[in-house]
């Protein structure tokens, strides 16, 4: 692959790191869930355990906040609840609506996890160099995220966004201007 100055990286370069990223991280957490000793929850499940977090959210909401399939995250959250980790709950506003939060044991896994990632080498970055690459990236992923979002939203792109997105597409905001 050329890497000189002018080298271009498509949208589509960009896809396929980032899902061989997420594969990657998954199979990691696969990899310390089994040090646990802990299989009978998927690292999938445990990203979902970690999005919900502390208090209690409406599953819609989840789905809004993970991305996550409906028939696959309908799925995954009855697993969850048959195995403890999820406890499920209707709004009291709306018995329709379902409402879930982490259970005791939910808890007691997602603390463990961030004290192992605390402890990695990852985790224990501080002071170091790394740290500033992991912000720039993530919040370089975020924009990238919030342009695709505005672009699905709005049917097309928008002249505002590709100004304030202009470091991803530098090229088609000049051919807009």
């Amino acid at each position: 692959m050329d890497e000189g100055p002018d080298r271009r990286v498509s949208a589509f370069d960009l896809a396929r790191v980032i899902e061989r990223v997420s594969r990657r991280f998954l199979d990691y957490l696969r990899l310390e869930l089994g040090k646990l000793g802990i299989d009978d929850i998927s690292p999938a499940q445990v990203m979902i355990l970690l999005t919900i977090g502390q208090g209690e959210i409406a599953v819609r909401d989840l789905l809004d906040r993970g991305h996550y399939g409906g028939s696959n995250a309908s799925y995954n959250l009855k697993q969850l609840v048959e195995s403890g980790y999820l406890e499920r709950g209707a709004s009291p506003r709306d018995r329709r609506l379902a409402r879930i939060s982490l259970s005791l044991k939910g808890q007691m896994l997602c603390e463990r996890l961030r004290q192992i990632d605390e402890a990695s080498a990852c985790g224990a970055r501080s002071g170091n160099a790394l740290d500033a690459d992991f912000l720039t990236t993530h919040e370089t992923l975020r924009r990238l995220e919030q342009w695709w979002n505005d672009s699905l939203r709005y049917s097309g792109i928008l002249l505002a966004s590709c100004i304030s997105y202009s470091f991803i597409v530098r090229d088609l905001v000049n051919s807009l201007l």
